[in-house]
Formats: C-alpha cells, sequence, structure tokens
C-alpha cells in the first residue's frame, strides 16, 4: 500500500513541477495537491499536523505555507531537489527531508529571527505607514488574537493597525516590541492578508521606549506627554498662571511668552466647515491662554524632542506619528485643542492623529458613560478643528466597547476616525476559556479579584466587587453572563490582565498564561471567530452610520 502510496504522490508531484505552461503556476488545484501531499506524507509517519491553506505561497519556485503541529507553529518550505539554497537561506532550519523523490523540505520554527527573514522576504508580513487613512487599533495582548483582528478588518475593508501595544502593557505581560512584532507577522502570513497593516507603538514616554520600538520595525508612533501635562491649571488663579507661564520653557519651545501672547491674545480664530454651513470662531482671553500654555506647553516641548529623535532615526523614511493628551482629569477644551494644533503647526511637528480627553468617562470594558448629545456637539466642534488645521485623525482611547458613541464617531468623523482596542480581546479570549474550561476560568477570576485593588491604582473604573456573586455560587453555563457580560465583572478581569499573564508558581512555571494558550489552541477557529465577530461589532457600527 505505501509503495503505492508513493509511486501516487510521484506522479502527482512530478505533474506539478514539471508542468506545461499553461497550467497556472500558483493557487488551484496543482499547489494544494503539493499541500496534501505534504499531510499525508507526515500522516503516514504518524505525525498529525494541521496546514493553515491561506498561508500557502509560491515565491521563487518554492511552497511556504505555515503548520501546526500539537500547540507549535512551523514554516514550512517545499522545493524541487536541486534548486538553489538560495530558496530556504536565512531561515533557521529545525528539520528537513525529502517529499517522495521529487521534492525537498525544509520545516522552520516560528522565532523572531525567521519573523525578521519573513518580513525580508514578503513584504505584507511588514507594517507600513497609513497616512491618514482611517484605522481601527487592535491591540492582542496574548499573541494569539491577531488572525481574528485580520478577519474582522478584511469583512469590512478597513485599515488594521496590528500590533498596537502600548510600553505599558508589553512590561505587564512581560513582551518585549520584537515579540509582538513578531506574532503579528506570523498571523499576517498565516492568514494571507496582503492588504497592509500599521504597527503602532503606543503610549511612548521616553527616548529609550522609542528607540525600542524602532528597532523592532514599528511604523506609528503614539507619544504620550502626560508626565509633562500640567493637570493643575485649571485651579491656579490669574497671578499663578502668570508666573508659571514666565517659566515655560521657551527655548525649547523656540519662543517666547511674548511671541505666545502676541501670535494669540485677543485675536479671533475663525474655524469654518468646508460646506460653510458650521463655523466656529475662538477667541484667547489672557486667562484661556495663560491657562492652556501653562496646561501643555512643557508637554508640546516634550513631544518636540521625541519627535526630533524619531526624524534621527527615520532619517529620509516616513512614519506615522499621534500625540495622545486624553489622560487629564478635565476634558480638552476647544480652546485648548486650538493651542495644541496650532503650536504644532507653528514648531512644524505634523501629526498625523491627535487623541484629545473627551467629555464624559470612557472607563476601560464597558460602554461611554455620559450625556450623548453633549458628547456630540462638542465632538462635531473638535472635528471641524481638526479637519481644518490638519487634517489629522481623531484617535479615540480606550476606545472599546464605546458602542453607543460609535454612531456619533461615524456620522462626523468617519474618515478621519482612529479607534483603538486592546482589553476587549482579552476579555474575549476569557470567554473561550470560560466555555470550554470553566475551570481555569473559575482560577483566574479568583485571582483577578485578588489583585483588583493594586491593578485597578493606574485606571479610573466604577467596578464595585461587591456587585459580582462569589464565584462557587455561579454555575458554569453562567459563567459568561456573570463575568464577561456584566459591567463590574468585565472591568474586573480587563485590568488584572497582566497579573494574570505573568503568575507564576513556586518552580518558576507560568501559573495561567500556558493553559490559557492550550484552550484557545485547542478551540483555534472558534477562538478566532469570536474575536471578530466582536471586533465587527465595533467597525460595522462607525462605517454603516
Amino acid at each position: 500500500m505505501d509503495t503505492q502510496l508513493t509511486q501516487k504522490h510521484n506522479r502527482v508531484l512530478h505533474h506539478l513541477f514539471f508542468r506545461s505552461p499553461d497550467i497556472p503556476p500558483c493557487g488551484g488545484i496543482p499547489l494544494m495537491r503539493v499541500i496534501q501531499a505534504f499531510k499525508e506524507s507526515f500522516k503516514r509517519r504518524g505525525r498529525s499536523i494541521k496546514i493553515y491553506e491561506s498561508s500557502v505561497t509560491e515565491k521563487d519556485n518554492a511552497i511556504f505555507f505555515l503548520i501546526r503541529e500539537g500547540y507549535d507553529k512551523k514554516l514550512v518550505i517545499v522545493y524541487q531537489s536541486g534548486s538553489n539554497e538560495e530558496v530556504y537561506k536565512g531561515f533557521i532550519v529545525e528539520e528537513e527531508g525529502r517529499l517522495d523523490d521529487v521534492l525537498n523540505y525544509k520545516i522552520c520554527p516560528c522565532n523572531g529571527r525567521n519573523a525578521a527573514e519573513l518580513r525580508r522576504r514578503f513584504p505584507f508580513t511588514k507594517p507600513r505607514v497609513m497616512g491618514l487613512t482611517p484605522a481601527i487599533g487592535m491591540g492582542d495582548r496574548i499573541g494569539l488574537s491577531t488572525p481574528g483582528h485580520i478577519r474582522a478588518a478584511r469583512k469590512f475593508g478597513i485599515f488594521p493597525v496590528l500590533a498596537q501595544q502600548s510600553i505599558r502593557e508589553m512590561k505587564r505581560t512581560l513582551r518585549s516590541p520584537e515579540d509582538v512584532m513578531n506574532d503579528v507577522s506570523w498571523a499576517v502570513f498565516q492568514e494571507g492578508y496582503r492588504d497592509g497593516f500599521a504597527a503602532d507603538a503606543d503610549h511612548l514616554k521616553t527616548e529609550e521606549d522609542v528607540k525600542a520600538c524602532f528597532e523592532a520595525g514599528f511604523t506609528m508612533y503614539t507619544i504620550d506627554p502626560s508626565d509633562y501635562v500640567d493637570d493643575e491649571a485649571d485651579k491656579y488663579d490669574l497671578e499663578e498662571l502668570r508666573r508659571r507661564f514666565d517659566n515655560l520653557p521657551w527655548r525649547e519651545l523656540a519662543c517666547s511668552g511674548k511671541d505666545i501672547l502676541k501670535m494669540y491674545l485677543g485675536k479671533e480664530f475663525k474655524i469654518e466647515s468646508e460646506d460653510g454651513r458650521h463655523v466656529l470662531r475662538l477667541v484667547f482671553t489672557e486667562e484661556d491662554l495663560l491657562r492652556a500654555a501653562v496646561k501643555y506647553s512643557a508637554a508640546i516641548a516634550h513631544t518636540l524632542r521625541l519627535k526630533r529623535l524619531l526624524d534621527d532615526l527615520f532619517k529620509d523614511k516616513q512614519y506615522d506619528l499621534e500625540v495622545s493628551v486624553d489622560e487629564t482629569d478635565t476634558p480638552t477644551s476647544l480652546l485648548e485643542h486650538l493651542f495644541i494644533s496650532l503650536e504644532f503647526k507653528r514648531l512644524n511637528v505634523q501629526i498625523q492623529g491627535l487623541a484629545l480627553r473627551f467629555i464624559g468617562r470612557f472607563e476601560k470594558a464597558i460602554d461611554y458613560i455620559g450625556d450623548l448629545k453633549e458628547f456630540e456637539r462638542t465632538f462635531q466642534q473638535h472635528v471641524l478643528i481638526a479637519r481644518r488645521l490638519g487634517p489629522y485623525k481623531l484617535s479615540i482611547h480606550s476606545g472599546s466597547d464605546k458602542f453607543s458613541i460609535y454612531p456619533i464617531l461615524g456620522r462626523y468623523a468617519k474618515d478621519i476616525i482612529h479607534l483603538k482596542t486592546s482589553g476587549t480581546s482579552y476579555l474575549e479570549s476569557l470567554r473561550v476559556i470560560a466555555r470550554h474550561d470553566p475551570q481555569l476560568f473559575r482560577e483566574i477570576v479568583r485571582y483577578s479579584i485578588k489583585h483588583f485593588e493594586e491593578d485597578k491604582k493606574t485606571y479610573h473604573l466604577s467596578a464595585d466587587l461587591s456587585a459580582i456573586p462569589p464565584i462557587d455560587h455561579v454555575p458554569d453555563k453562567d459563567l459568561e453572563e456573570t463575568y464577561l457580560n456584566d459591567k463590574s465583572g468585565r472591568q474586573i478581569l480587563h485590568v488584572t490582565y497582566g497579573s494574570v499573564l505573568t503568575a507564576k508558581t513556586k518552580d518558576g512555571k507560568w501559573l495561567f498564561r500556558d493553559r490559557i494558550r492550550k484552550v484557545l489552541i485547542d478551540n483555534e477557529e472558534e477562538f478566532y471567530q469570536t474575536i471578530s465577530k466582536h471586533i465587527e461589532r465595533h467597525i460595522k457600527s462607525i462605517v454603516q452610520t
């Protein structure tokens, strides 16, 4: 029987690689016959593998595709015997062999070195600059969710920012910028996604953060100058404002206090929509101007420092720049938005995105809290400023699950919106855990509750531990409803992700991390569909408004 199978495979493979010119060089039946022959060859040797058919790619007279054996994904290169070693040069190979008497194959681990070579060979696995293209950012804290993200973005044709992680997230999950980038590159190859994506190094505060993400190949840099924002400025009286205004870093800002007063004080700034239907007339009083300058000028100077570093690193290459001023106690006023935008223009800081602190509360993992009519009114005005003084995109941070405002975003800014999500995909991952390993889910809930008080310190939350029932009182069938469809449950699980994903046993083994990954991989397609379906709700609510 084995002899007959070998002869059959030889005929099929010989037909493929010595085919007549009229047979298509890639795609279609001939290509998939090789894939099937490879799978059957392994099956005969008692090895069960999954082939990701969407990854199958023909290049340089070889076939590249991803497989999974057990819980490990690997790159396979199949090529004709006698081919030049350039076919596989640059990849680290862990196994090689012959596929009957016609083809050779190499099997390569999905590690960092091979991810770098993958990006060199297949440019579609490398992030690119997106400019003013509207986008959705989708963070993947576990490193397995990206295929689901890709499927959601592909369905609606929206540009995805796949490698989106803040330095804080990376530190809390013990992942490096390279880890984030490599996981995304393999996922893009796995899904055969060729429409382009960006990589957002989010909430960067220091030069070290910028350099680390540059070395990993990120294309978008979200500068977070919040450490330099004077959040107390709203409370200062005029005399204190004047004193602090005089002591701003004027040399770095390339002007003097007198220059700022001359440029802005008492002048009317008329901001009109393109069709002339909407007009804003904004005037700085002395107090308004001093308060805006005292609150944001040091942050603007810090942004300028990091921007110059990025210019030095990228030299003549392009990158996307966003600035985040959303982590303030009070909403960004129209005059403050105007001041920030005008100062960036004066300093020749060209931004592709700006994250403001909008009115209302953008708490993690739950819907928007606030007056929707007031949000709509002020958001429309901020959009007008962004269009006329940029244009630049308005970036919505903590944007997950804010379903009540998505129609507003779509109505006024569909073409200049950048929605950022991350924690919601972690929660959808836990949804799959709850369905397939309720005992593990219960352990995670107990651990999250134990660490919630500490982990919540860097967040503004309304979660109430007393609002959720003890885990031992909840039957398996109600776990999702109780902890993943409930506001308090969602927030408790959301903010403790770092503690859960980095917890270790006394002997140094992961307490949850490996078990979480195992359940998600065992239920891979359901996991991808769960992620995709949830992200699709976000996108659809904006783009189909």
